[in-house]
C-alpha cells in the first residue's frame, strides 16, 4: 500500500509541478499547483524513507 501511494504521490506532484510551469499566464492558479506538487513530491520522498 505504501508503495503504491509513493508512485501516485509522485506522478500527480510532477503532473502538477509541469502543469504549474506550464500556466503561468493565469493569476494564481499556476503558483498554487507548483506549491501542490511540491508537497506532494516531498510526501513522496517521505514514504520511500526506510521506517
Amino acid at each position: 500500500m505504501g508503495f503504491l501511494l509513493m508512485i501516485i504521490s509522485i506522478l500527480l506532484g510532477i503532473f502538477f509541478i509541469v502543469f504549474g510551469i506550464s500556466h503561468r499566464d493565469s493569476k494564481h492558479w499556476h503558483k498554487i499547483s507548483i506549491v501542490l506538487g511540491t508537497v506532494l513530491v516531498l510526501f513522496a520522498i517521505y514514504l520511500g524513507f526506510p521506517k
